[in-house]
């Protein structure tokens, strides 16, 4: 059995690719994009403070490196290594960050739950949802991709929203009521 040498790590970052063609790592700001096979070094990208969250889009082209305390996300590509893309939240700060099934949308969600954000990597068009839920599992979509349901919070009451995930706009909520 033949092991490979030990590769640095921070923050136990670390994650394969949903193709499983690529692992990526975090080192402090440097996030490192290996070849499964082989381990040699494909990229190496660098952010502009340390990497708290990585995550890979579905398709395995795009990866985005999140920065909670200074409320920046970055993402890159694997195909066109030049290209790259830097998402500030400013004052209203960042505490998540995850794809939407496309890969091509990024929902960031702010700090105290106030509202998440999406990004289109395509359009550059941004949409607001508001009243987040504050929870882990507060956000699911459908296998397809094309409705996505958001636990939310208005009015100290709790709902379950579904959005359409082409042009994020609501279609339909519901209050929970419990027992």
């Amino acid at each position: 059995m033949n092991f490979s040498e030990v590769f640095k790590l921070s923050s136990l970052l670390c994650k394969f690719s949903p193709d499983g063609k690529y692992l990526a790592s975090c080192v402090q700001y440097r996030l490192v994009v290996r070849d499964v096979n082989t381990l040699q070094i494909l990229q190496l990208y660098t952010c502009l403070d340390q990497i708290q969250h990585i995550e890979w889009s579905a398709d395995s082209l795009f990866i985005l490196c999140a920065m909670y305390k200074r409320g920046l996300v970055q993402v890159w590509s694997l195909e066109q290594p030049e290209w790259h893309c830097k998402i500030d939240e400013g004052s209203a700060g960042l505490v998540a960050s995850c794809w939407s099934p496309d890969g091509r949308h990024i929902l960031n969600t702010t700090e105290f739950h106030l509202r998440i954000t999406v990004w289109s990597l395509c359009t550059k068009s941004v949409s607001y949802i508001k009243y987040p839920k504050a929870c882990l599992q507060g956000i699911t979509f459908t296998r397809d991709g094309r409705y996505m349901a958001l636990a939310e919070r208005r009015d100290c009451k709790d709902y379950v929203s579904i959005f359409v995930c082409s042009d994020w706009q609501l279609l339909r909520y519901k209050i929970l009521l419990y027992s």
